[in-house]
């Protein structure tokens, strides 16, 4: 059975935020280090899959899937305020540019998931011992996909 490219999913996600939005260092899967960084930071994670509502047994030929992606935002200043209005910026735009492409068309024209939605997250911020502070931001996305034989 042909299997879903979770991986790939992660890396288009990347890509569409590092195109969209410029002076960001956007990471896969990787454990950002919380320090000041005078250039905000995006991780994207996959998080979690389960099978879809609409999931039917289609001759057992076709999976239905729903992938929660992570999509964490990390902003620093050396103003606790101004931390936090960089990163709830930042996640504007990461919200936007996931709204305008909601089945990551890839640059080929091809349609990685069938449906993309927003679905909230956490809000941490604090200060960096002698450095600053930092504000960080979760965007979840939850993406409906499928594969057939």
């Amino acid at each position: 059975m042909a299997g879903i490219d979770y991986y790939r999913i992660a890396v288009e996600v990347a890509e569409i935020l590092r195109t969209a939005i410029p002076n960001v260092q956007v990471v896969i899967e990787e454990e950002l280090q919380l320090a000041y960084e005078a250039e905000p930071r995006i991780g994207v994670y996959l998080e979690s899959r389960t099978p879809s509502s609409h999931q039917g047994m289609s001759a057992g030929r076709r999976t239905r899937m729903q992938l929660r992606i992570s999509i964490w935002v990390w902003c620093s200043s050396l103003e606790r305020v101004s931390a936090i209005q960089r990163r709830d910026e930042l996640i504007g735009r990461v919200e936007t540019v996931l709204m305008e492409n909601r089945t990551l068309r890839t640059p080929e024209g091809e349609d990685l998931v069938e449906g993309l939605w927003l679905g909230g997250g956490d809000l941490p911020s604090g200060q960096l011992p002698s450095q600053g502070f930092i504000a960080g931001g979760e965007v979840i996305a939850i993406a409906e996909l499928s594969s057939e034989v």
